[in-house]
């Protein structure tokens, strides 16, 4: 059906038939024209704002932290470098519903002598105060899951 000049072009949907749907914005007034566009534009930031998904921040973490996260039974990292002969604060965030933690030893598996370790966790994260570890290399593993292992160097 033909308009008026300088009135909008109207139709409604078949799904709400007294819900009109404007052809051009510019000939509907202006407040009704901003909110219509403010009706798309406001979810889309909030919805933006939100993240959507993906990997979440990063929490806040002690400075100098070393940061191990246990997720998809693997670790993150395969390779620690921590200060040699001096404590460090180890975080140690576990993803997985499944137990895990990190035990030290000075030869791969559970072979050679332990130098640190703490009691498997859940789905949850742990700030850990380890001791001086002389200058060399280690290994780590997740006692649980003995294929989760990775190398610290301490130097």
């Amino acid at each position: 059906m033909p308009s008026a000049p300088g009135e909008a072009q109207r139709q409604t949907s078949r799904l709400w038939p007294d819900l009109p749907i404007w052809r051009d914005l510019s000939t509907v007034r202006p407040s009704l024209a901003r909110r219509l566009v403010a009706l798309g534009v406001v979810p889309a930031l909030v919805f933006a704002a939100c993240g959507g998904g993906g990997n979440p921040a990063p929490a806040s973490y002690p400075p100098g932290a070393i940061v191990v996260t246990a997720e998809s039974q693997a670790f993150d990292t395969a390779e620690l470098v921590v200060p040699a002969g001096r404590p460090f604060t180890l975080v140690f965030v576990n993803r997985d519903s499944a137990q895990h933690n990190i035990a030290i030893r000075t030869e791969q598996g559970f072979e050679g002598d332990l130098v640190f370790r703490f009691d498997p966790i859940s789905a949850s994260t742990v700030t850990l105060e380890v001791g001086p570890i002389p200058a060399g290399t280690y290994f780590f593993l997740c006692e649980a899951h003995p294929f989760m292992t990775g190398t610290v160097i301490a130097n």
